[in-house]
C-alpha cells in the first residue's frame, strides 16, 4: 500500500471521508476532482466543508486527482479493508466496472476473472465505519431478447450473462445484494449505466462506431441508449453525495437506432451473419476489435432500452446530453467524417439544390 501526496495521515473526524475505488480511470478521476473541490449533490457550488476524498487504485493514477489523497492499494488482499477502517471512510464509490477499470484477474485476449467489485464489497462488509456503497454497474445485466419488455425497469428480470463485462456486472451486483443483507446499516446504490461515450474517451461503443463500416446483423436495426461521459460523472457525484438507494438506470434521453448512430459518425452499416461479427471488424482495421457487448448477437437483434423515471425522481439527474447528442459529440471530438456524416449530407444537398436552381434558370427562358 502506497499513500501519495495529500492531507496528513490518519482519519479526519471533522470531515466526511469518501473513497473512490478505481481512480486511475477517466470517470472516477473526474468524480474525485469534483468531490474534492466540494461540489454538492445536484452540482451546486462548493460546500463549506468538502469531504476528504481518497483515490484508491492498484495502479499509479494517470489522471489529475485535484486535492484528493492518492492511495495505491491492492484490491485483492486485506489492504483495502485496513485503509477504509484506518481512514474512517463513510462512503465508498466503486468505479472498477467502468470502461478500463481494474478487473481483478483480467488477462489479455481472455475473459476477465472475478471483478474487483467483489473485493470492494468484501472490504466494506468488514469495515464498520462505512455507511454507504455506490456501485457503477451496467444495463448489460438485463441482457437482450425479443421476448423481453421493450423498455426495462429496475424491477425487470435479469439475464444470465455468458461472460464479458455483463457477467462481471452481474457478479458485482450479487455481491452488493449480499452485503445489503449482512450489513443493514449500509445503504447501497447500484447505478446501471447505458453505453458510455465521450469525445476524448476510449470506450467499446465509441471504438465500434469508429470502424470504417459498422458491423450489424442482416435485417436488424436495434434501438440503443447512450450515456455521455459528463452525465456519467454527474450521476456518480449525485450517488456519492445523495441519499438514493436500491437500483437506478442511467442513460441519455431518447433512443437511437444503430443505423442513426452510425450515420452520425459518417459510417455505413455492414450487415453480416452473427458468426462473422468479430471477423468482419478485424478485416476492416487489420486487428481484433471487441464488440461493445458480450452478448452482441442478441443486442444487435433486439436492442436494449431502459426506463429513466427513477433516475430523475430519486437520483435527481437531468442529463445534459441526449443519446443522439452524445453520439454527435463523440463524432465531433474524434473527427469522424464520412459520406453519411450530417455535415456532408447537408453540403451535398445544398450543392444539388443550387445546381437544380441554376438548371431551372437555364431551361426557363
Amino acid at each position: 500500500m502506497t499513500v501519495g501526496p495529500g492531507p496528513g495521515p490518519g482519519p479526519d473526524t471533522r470531515r466526511e471521508v469518501v473513497a473512490v475505488v478505481g481512480a486511475q480511470d477517466v470517470h472516477p478521476a473526474a468524480l474525485v476532482r469534483r468531490l474534492a473541490a466540494g461540489e454538492a449533490a445536484g452540482g451546486e457550488g462548493g460546500r463549506a466543508q468538502p469531504p476528504l476524498v481518497l483515490a484508491l487504485d492498484p495502479r499509479t493514477p494517470a489522471e489529475d486527482l485535484g486535492a484528493a489523497r492518492r492511495v495505491r492499494v491492492d484490491l485483492r488482499g486485506p489492504s483495502l479493508a485496513r485503509v477504509l477502517a484506518a481512514e474512517g471512510v463513510r462512503v465508498v464509490v466503486d468505479g472498477t466496472l467502468l470502461p478500463g477499470g481494474p478487473l481483478v484477474g483480467a488477462r489479455p485476449g481472455r475473459d476477465a476473472g472475478p471483478p474487483a467489485s467483489l473485493d470492494v464489497a468484501s472490504a466494506v462488509q468488514r469495515c464498520p465505519s462505512v455507511r454507504r456503497l455506490v456501485l457503477a454497474s451496467s444495463t448489460g445485466v438485463y441482457g437482450a431478447s425479443p421476448r423481453a419488455p421493450s423498455v426495462r425497469t429496475e424491477g425487470s428480470e435479469l439475464a444470465t450473462p455468458a461472460g464479458g463485462a455483463e457477467r462481471a456486472a452481474a457478479e458485482a451486483e450479487a455481491a452488493v445484494r449480499a452485503l445489503a443483507r449482512r450489513r443493514e446499516d449500509v445503504a447501497t446504490l447500484v447505478l446501471r449505466l447505458a453505453e458510455v461515450v465521450g469525445p476524448g474517451l476510449r470506450t467499446p461503443l465509441g471504438d465500434w462506431l469508429e470502424l470504417p463500416a459498422v458491423p450489424c446483423l442482416w435485417g436488424h436495426d436495434p434501438r440503443l441508449q447512450v450515456l455521455h461521459a459528463d452525465d456519467a460523472v454527474a450521476a456518480l457525484l449525485l450517488a456519492a453525495r445523495g441519499r438514493a438507494e436500491g437500483v437506478v438506470n442511467v442513460a441519455g434521453d431518447g433512443v437511437l437506432a444503430l443505423s442513426q448512430a452510425a450515420a452520425l459518425c459518417g459510417r455505413p452499416l455492414l450487415p453480416v451473419p452473427a458468426a462473422a461479427l468479430g471477423a468482419s471488424a478485424r478485416a476492416l482495421v487489420g486487428r481484433a476489435v471487441a464488440a461493445p457487448w458480450g452478448d452482441a448477437d442478441r443486442v444487435l437483434r433486439s436492442g436494449r432500452v431502459v426506463d429513466l423515471r427513477r433516475m430523475r425522481e430519486e437520483l435527481g439527474l437531468e442529463p445534459r446530453w441526449s443519446s443522439r447528442a452524445a453520439v454527435e459529440d463523440l463524432a465531433r471530438g474524434r473527427g469522424l467524417v464520412g459520406p453519411l456524416s450530417p455535415d456532408v449530407r447537408r453540403a451535398v444537398a445544398g450543392t444539388a439544390a443550387g445546381a437544380w436552381q441554376r438548371l431551372r434558370g437555364l431551361v426557363a427562358p
